[in-house]
């Protein structure tokens, strides 16, 4: 299925179409420098060449800050799968009408082969550009001079990487008229938006799973011995810790005091055992000693028909039940219900246990219908309240909340919701809901 899809922010157009302005100027004055042709006088050339490298190396500055501040650079991490197939699909497929072998969206922009041509150029010939290129810049100023020996090997090697980035801009003009028509991914650069090819399953995946990454829920997962495997930054704030290192690969042990680690060890085996728990009120150790409370919620990891192991995540909560910013869904769906929501209200989609927590049969009963089905008349205003909030912008931390259920009955559970974006506009609300019955029952205890 194609889908029109958002894929490219403003800073990344701009940077872009920035750096093929550079670039271009670049070569143009560079190779003139170089002796290839001439067209302006050696002075004027040489100073605009200068002046351009400078922008080159402020917009690079910004670039890498913009990167990092956004976690865009985790799409130039090189992987191998499918490597072979994209490399076939160039040589051979492309020309045969064959489909593309992965798909683009906003969280996989780029495909193996070129995360790996990508991250050559900003690690190896960009900086070689740069260093060479300025290098020789003040080498050849009398008032800053450099005692450097073989001037003729650097200005060899920044000619080899101004061929390397040219041939680069060749073959990926090239690539550019290989989409549904010559001029689409260019076009998608100039507006952002671009139609793919969509695996509906898999870009529902990626989209919670980004959804989880930036949640400020604790995400953990040990393997079948108790030893964690993974958490995330919100896991780790939780338990005032700054290096993963001290806590991946140590027993869960650690997160409890002696006295209230047996309660865990049950929940663990209970877990290991094929159960799934949730809204278990639980009081953690922090490393630096202290404590505090939140709600646990657990899962097991199955593969191939075999526990592995245990996921979850834990929500802090206070004296007052003032809870954690945004709720936790495992990538294999825990006890914890994920629904999204359009720009009118409408529910866009939901997972197997929101269905469970709203007694629905079917994602059919209510997709396409208004959050309002969600709540009793007196609790609507309520909920209409941080729909709002989140349309504005806000991501709002857990409330206490009660649902009405398909059969009439109703229920209490935790909800945390964050605003939707396509680019810079907000287009619904999604969040994940959680059932305290269990803290509920402790209560009355």
């Amino acid at each position: 299925m194609k889908k029109r899809t958002y894929i490219y922010r403003g800073f990344e157009r701009f940077w872009h179409w920035s750096q093929v302005l550079l670039i271009f100027f670049l070569a143009l004055t560079g190779f003139q420098i170089h002796g290839t042709y001439k067209i302006f006088s050696f002075e004027h050339v040489v100073r605009w060449h200068n002046i351009a490298s400078w922008a080159f190396l402020v917009l690079i500055v910004f670039a890498i800050f913009w990167h990092f501040a956004t976690g865009e650079w985790k799409q130039y991490i090189p992987t191998t799968k499918f490597i072979k197939a994209q490399i076939n699909y160039y040589i051979t497929g492309i020309f045969r009408g064959a489909p593309h072998p992965t798909h683009k969206t906003i969280y996989n922009k780029f495909n193996p082969l070129q995360r790996i041509i990508y991250l050559g150029l900003k690690l190896l010939v960009i900086p070689v550009q740069v260093i060479t290129g300025f290098i020789y810049m003040f080498y050849i100023y009398p008032d800053n001079p450099v005692n450097l020996h073989g001037l003729n090997v650097i200005a060899i090697i920044h000619t080899i990487g101004a061929f390397s980035l040219l041939a680069f801009v060749i073959a990926h003009v090239y690539l550019t008229t290989t989409g549904d028509s010559v001029l689409s991914s260019i076009k998608a650069m100039l507006t952002g938006w671009e139609v793919v090819d969509v695996d509906e399953k898999e870009e529902r995946q990626k989209h919670l799973q980004h959804a989880v990454d930036d949640s400020a829920a604790g995400y953990y997962h040990i393997d079948k011995d108790g030893i964690f495997v993974d958490v995330n930054e919100a896991w780790l704030n939780m338990f005032k810790c700054k290096d993963k290192d001290k806590i991946i690969g140590k027993h869960y042990s650690l997160t409890r005091d002696k006295k209230d680690l047996k309660e865990l060890d049950e929940l663990v085996n209970k877990v290991l055992a094929g159960d799934t728990v949730t809204g278990v009120p639980a009081k953690r150790k922090c490393v630096d000693g202290s404590t505090g409370k939140h709600i646990l919620s657990a899962n097991p990891i199955i593969e191939d028909g075999k526990i592995t192991g245990m996921e979850g995540f834990i929500l802090d909560i206070s004296e007052t039940e003032a809870l954690s910013e945004h709720m936790y869904n495992a990538v294999r769906d825990s006890g914890a219900g994920y629904y999204r929501l359009d720009k009118h209200g409408n529910i866009v989609d939901v997972n197997e246990a929101w269905l469970d927590l709203y007694k629905y049969d079917s994602k059919d009963e209510v997709i396409g219908k208004h959050y309002s089905i969600t709540r009793r008349p007196v609790e609507v205003n309520k909920l209409e309240d941080t729909f709002n909030k989140a349309m504005n912008g806000e991501t709002l931390s857990g409330k206490l909340a009660e649902r009405r259920c398909k059969d009439g009955s109703t229920g209490k559970h935790i909800l945390s919701a964050n605003p939707v974006y396509v680019g810079q506009y907000v287009v619904g609300m999604e969040g994940f809901i959680l059932d305290i019955a269990d803290l509920e029952k402790e209560k009355e205890l």
